[in-house]
């Protein structure tokens, strides 16, 4: 079974408990007693892979399960985090090069499976799922999603509807061909009516993606000379 051994507390059930909001604790704002919402998981998966390698080294892990129990217990034995770590390298590091992708942070967390799943073909799809759709992403009620964790997260949920394993660094290519198509003016927003332009190009890219040997990330991406950017720059500040 995915999450930690149950000697060490098992990341899948490390609910909320009825503790005040720790303002140091990044997941101290995020609700992991159910399912974790597809953009929660984006914005923990940024938030903790703090080089933006595109991949999770075992000192972001180790600060990751630090939070996490720290969130469950109000405390957190520094030897149990070591523990827990190594853990889950043993069981999730398959090429034991001491880093996790995406895909495999996917396979530890209960993350909400992907809502696309749910919907008719992108080409026919029905109103009412259009909207649920769009109010998925727009988890704020704000009129508009976000090109940063929710629109990643909307492209991550259609790769692994897709059944292909998640990579941070294709997500993000194909979320460079979504904005360059969708966001020509950089604020950063997608609103309602530009989501089925925004949906027809991510899917195009998407499939893009399976027709093509992809090699791994640029050369130098897991020495420190290439960083992954999550963050659509510049950002115009909203009217």
């Amino acid at each position: 079974s995915s999450g930690i051994n149950a000697e060490y507390g098992t990341v899948k059930q490390a609910s909320s408990s009825p503790l005040m909001s720790d303002p140091k604790n990044f997941l101290s704002s995020f609700h992991l007693d159910d399912k974790i919402h597809s953009t929660d998981f984006i914005e923990i998966w940024m938030h903790y892979d703090s080089d933006r390698s595109g991949f999770m080294e075992q000192d972001e892990v180790a600060a990751f399960l630090t939070d996490l129990f720290k969130k469950k217990n109000g405390a957190v034995d520094a030897e149990i985090v070591t523990q827990a770590v190594q853990q889950i390298f043993l069981t999730y590091d398959s090429n034991n090069d001491g880093q996790l992708s995406m895909n495999e942070l996917y396979t530890i967390l209960d993350v909400e499976d992907s809502i696309f799943g749910d919907m008719s073909n992108i080409e026919t799809m029905e109103i009412h799922e259009f909207d649920a759709l769009f109010n998925h992403y727009d988890k704020s009620g704000q009129g508009f999603i976000d090109s940063d964790a929710a629109l990643f997260a909307l492209i991550s949920d259609m790769m692994r509807h897709n059944g292909e394993e998640v990579n941070a660094h294709e997500v993000q290519r194909v979320r460079k061909a979504v904005l360059a198509v969708c966001d020509s003016d950089g604020n950063g927003r997608i609103d309602k009516s530009e989501l089925q332009l925004v949906l027809k190009v991510a899917s195009q890219a998407v499939k893009r993606l399976t027709d093509e040997d992809w090699d791994g990330p640029p050369e130098g991406a897991n020495s420190g000379k290439y960083k992954l950017s999550y963050v659509s720059t510049p950002k115009s500040e909203p009217n």
